[in-house]
């Protein structure tokens, strides 16, 4: 029986990257992805400025090449909202932050109330002074992978 040499080759030059990324925060390596998940809630009668505000915001940060994810769900509630977001890296997130606080921290301010900030990987001293006024809570990955 002979096996095709050129399919299994190929097989193993997918299946060894695959694997050895889904194995990296398992053995200690760090990625310089940052995730964040941001936990709000609308004020009273702001629902409308609120929504307003996040179209701008979102419309912002589409344009931001660091950004891989920045997405925005509301609870049933109807006044509780998340945001996902997830960075290139620690300059990225300065980028972001350089970037909306002064566009529209103050509307942010006006329409919505922080309940949770929480940063998933390990941002640099700058990343970490950026988001301060968050008063983030931080994650320690052990675990898993981001591609």
């Amino acid at each position: 029986m002979r096996i095709p040499f050129l399919p299994l080759l190929a097989a193993c030059a997918v299946a060894i990257p695959l694997a050895a990324q889904s194995q990296a925060l398992d053995q200690g390596n760090k990625t310089s992805k940052i995730a964040f998940t941001y936990t709000g809630e609308i004020l009273p009668g702001q629902e409308q400025a609120f929504r307003e505000t996040v179209k701008k915001v979102i419309a912002a940060v589409h344009r931001e090449s660091g950004t891989l994810a920045y997405y925005w769900s509301m609870r049933a509630d109807g006044k509780t909202f998340d945001v996902l977001e997830m960075y290139k890296n620690s300059d990225a997130v300065v980028a972001h932050v350089k970037d909306v606080l002064p566009q529209f921290g103050k509307e942010l301010g006006e329409t919505q109330k922080e309940i949770r900030f929480v940063v998933y990987g390990d941002p640099d001293a700058a990343a970490k002074k950026a988001i301060e006024p968050l008063h983030p809570d931080y994650e320690s990955p052990f675990a898993g992978f981001i591609r």
